[in-house]
């Protein structure tokens, strides 16, 4: 698309597992569970932006300060069982900590250093006020755009486009013709911004680049609107951000250059186009469940691809300034789910395969920037890393008590008999099991792991002493959608597309959810 908004994600960065030995009850805390705390801004955050089927009680924030609860005995539990030294545990700290490091890294190089004055913002806020109705044309040559701006210039923009359908139809279709909408500062680029807003009505401007596609553009109308108090004083936060992000982009964009290029990184070739065939062919496996770095570890040699890169991964593949990357080492950093084209389309695939390469790249080399400059011990990474460790430890810690649970036919038969009223149908006809079959397999699964659980949490309940606060509780302000009770807040960060804090498993809601078919 030629208009691009800018969407902005915000990251909140919170405090957990604060020190109960130096807070109070009445200080904030909801809960304790053995020695550990939790907050009410830790239940807030968690709550606001956790599912809504478990919120479907009459009393939803005790219910869900109840998961909240479970969760933290089966993470205890899986401490003391050493969960927390699992491979996937492992994998999923490191590669979090060099986000978190990143992050942080901008958060003090760019983030603190952007000033936006009241100035700006109002002079953001007048600007606001001009609208613009364009005409552009598209052509994929700089040649020909630069004839058919000069063309345009002498004879006019209709003149040129008859003249060109009339003398050679076929080449019509480079010029293609498109009109916008009014649009404001903020709906354009900055790089089109400068091109346009001293265009006066009908003039066409110079040539210019976007997204490596050459564009002319001529303004078909201004408006421009009247300022009163009343716009600066409701839109000033709104314009404040929009101005902050915009700066932030730019400079974290000229950070990374100014970062990088020095570096002098240069990448094998052989190299990255054996861990290209490899990663391919694992992709294109009909029985790939394992990880990479497992399939690699496994690889024979009737697997050519797999078997040569498994061979060659203490090949260098990237060498900067001061140092050096092995095949080993991207393969141990970077996200092959990130990587979401089919190997069957090679170019988007390579696309795709270079950019994750690249982005591993730079992301590396600014963690460990990050931590030379001591950040790895800053408390907002320490304590984003904790609260996700948490929940890493209690996933293996579910999955540790569940994983013996099998339903086989007989127990979803009998199951879905004792069971018939969750399963409705229209006009009230009754449920048949064949119909139902996937669903009862599934709430039979999760009725057995609650019961399971629900044995163990108790267990551990005589061992961790748990203390509610209701009446700190009953002062943390919520936000409950009214006229949607199923509607769901999830928040993800800009820069991984990732959830930016830990919430509820939504799977303790499941098993108790009726079933509607359709």
């Amino acid at each position: 698309m030629l208009i691009q908004l800018l969407v902005v994600s915000v990251v909140f960065i919170f405090c957990i597992g604060c020190d109960i030995k130096e807070i109070a009850p009445e200080s904030g805390i909801v809960a304790h569970v053995g020695e550990h705390a939790i907050t009410a801004r830790e239940f807030k955050l968690n709550y606001e932006f956790g599912f809504a089927h478990l919120k479907n009680s009459p009393d939803k924030k005790f219910s869900y300060l109840g998961y909240m609860i479970n969760e933290t005995l089966l993470s205890i539990e899986g401490y003391r069982l050493g969960l927390d030294k699992t491979e996937r545990v492992q994998r999923l700290e490191q590669t979090l900590l060099e986000e978190l490091l990143v992050e942080e890294l901008f958060r003090i190089e760019v983030d603190e250093k952007i000033q936006v004055t009241p100035e700006k913002v109002k002079q953001a806020i007048n600007k606001s006020k001009v609208r613009w109705k364009l005409r552009y044309w598209v052509v994929p040559d700089l040649d020909i755009e630069e004839y058919i701006y000069q063309s345009m210039q002498d004879q006019g923009y209709e003149n040129v486009v008859q003249n060109i359908q009339t003398n050679n139809p076929e080449a019509t279709y480079h010029l293609k013709n498109f009109e916008t909408d009014y649009l404001t500062w903020l709906d354009v680029p900055p790089e089109l911004l400068e091109v346009i807003e001293n265009l006066q009505i009908t003039e066409i401007s110079k040539p210019i680049e976007l997204n490596e596609v050459y564009y002319l553009f001529q303004v078909t109308d201004i408006q421009r609107g009247g300022i009163s108090d009343y716009d600066y004083q409701n839109t000033y936060k709104r314009f404040e951000q929009i101005i902050f992000y915009r700066q932030q982009e730019e400079k974290t964009a000229s950070y990374i250059s100014d970062f990088i290029t020095p570096k002098d990184i240069i990448t094998k070739g052989n190299a990255l186009r054996t861990l290209a065939i490899g990663l391919a062919a694992w992709k294109q496996k009909s029985n790939n469940k394992g990880t990479f770095s497992e399939a690699l570890e496994n690889a024979i040699e009737t697997e050519s691809a797999l078997w040569k890169l498994k061979n060659q991964l203490e090949d260098t593949l990237i060498t900067f300034d001061r140092g050096r990357l092995l095949i080993k080492d991207i393969v141990s950093l970077f996200d092959p789910a990130a990587i979401t084209a089919d190997p069957s389309a090679k170019d988007l695939f390579h696309n795709q395969f270079k950019q994750q390469i690249a982005l591993t790249i730079r992301n590396h080399l600014l963690a460990k920037e990050a931590i030379a400059h001591g950040l790895h011990k800053s408390l907002a990474v320490e304590n984003q890393l904790q609260s996700w460790r948490d929940k890493w430890v209690y996933e293996e810690m579910r999955r540790f008590y569940t994983k013996s649970i099998t339903i086989d036919d007989f127990g979803i038969k009998d199951f879905f008999r004792n069971n018939k009223s969750r399963y409705r149908t229209r006009n009230g006809i009754e449920p048949v099991f064949t119909d139902f079959a996937n669903q009862a397999r599934q709430s039979a699964y999760f009725e057995q792991t609650h019961l399971l659980l629900e044995k163990k949490i108790q267990l551990l309940k005589k061992v961790h002493k748990v203390q509610i606060y209701k009446a700190v509780l009953d002062t943390v302000s919520v936000t409950n959608f009214e006229k949607s009770r199923w509607a769901n807040l999830v928040l993800f960060k800009n820069s991984t597309g990732k959830m930016a804090i830990p919430i509820v498993d939504p799977a303790w809601g499941f098993g108790n959810i009726g079933q509607m078919h359709n």
